[in-house]
């Protein structure tokens, strides 16, 4: 539970609709960015549970990476007092523990943006398929794949609330996919140190919470 907390801490992720609290304190940890929706409906609910499985995913294996960048530096602290410590030992080390903090710093943090540009991609698709029968093809260069199917949501009669803001909030995602592609490591750097995780799965959360809403709304409507 530690090496969860420190990761909590670090990056703002826990296990969806999970707390640990503190008795002075209160919260120290949750998992309540990811909406729960409270009526059924098989599209959204099958988008919330997919969300909520990658938001666990994600956090362990930040977990993960956390505790085992901190097994290497211990290790290299250990074997720097060790006087009989081998050559090839330290070198080894030596080697690793710089590797495993640019793990840390940018594959570890970049993965979730990735998979949760993939997600929202898909997740949109699927909406679009199944509410309105299908999911057309994008051909403008100049527009990412979210904000098309978005918009296409939009234009099908979802009346999606603060469409522009949710935009400039997932919009960050593609620039950070864009160049973890392309390998400009000092941008992807750059561009993660700017970025919450934690604000990254709430805005998709919000995202498909808005989309849920509107598509409520509509069938209320409609009826």
């Amino acid at each position: 539970m530690d090496a969860e907390l420190v990761a909590a801490k670090k990056y703002g992720l826990f296990w969806t609709w999970s707390c640990v609290d503190d008795e002075v304190t209160g919260s120290i940890a949750d998992g309540f960015y990811i909406y729960q929706p409270d009526r059924f409906w098989e599209p959204f609910w099958e988008v919330f549970d997919k969300l909520s499985q990658l938001n666990n995913y994600c956090f362990n294996q930040l977990v993960a990476s956390e505790a085992k960048l901190s097994e290497l530096q211990a290790e290299y602290g250990r074997a720097v007092e060790e006087k009989d410590a081998g050559a090839e030992v330290l070198d080894y080390l030596s080697e690793e523990v710089p590797a495993w903090e640019n793990n840390v710093a940018i594959f570890a943090k970049a993965a979730p943006i990735i998979l949760l540009a993939s997600f929202s991609e898909w997740g949109l698709k699927h909406i679009a398929i199944t509410l309105f029968g299908g999911a057309p093809k994008k051909n403008e260069r100049g527009m990412s794949d979210i904000e098309f199917y978005l918009l296409y949501l939009v234009r099908c009669g979802l009346e999606v609330e603060d469409t522009d803001g949710v935009l400039s909030r997932v919009g960050t995602f593609r620039s950070i996919r864009n160049d973890f592609a392309h390998g400009k490591w000092n941008e992807l750097e750059v561009g993660l140190q700017a970025l919450s995780l934690r604000e990254a799965f709430s805005s998709v959360s919000a995202m498909f919470e808005a989309i849920e809403d509107a598509a409520w709304r509509r069938g209320e409507a409609l009826a």
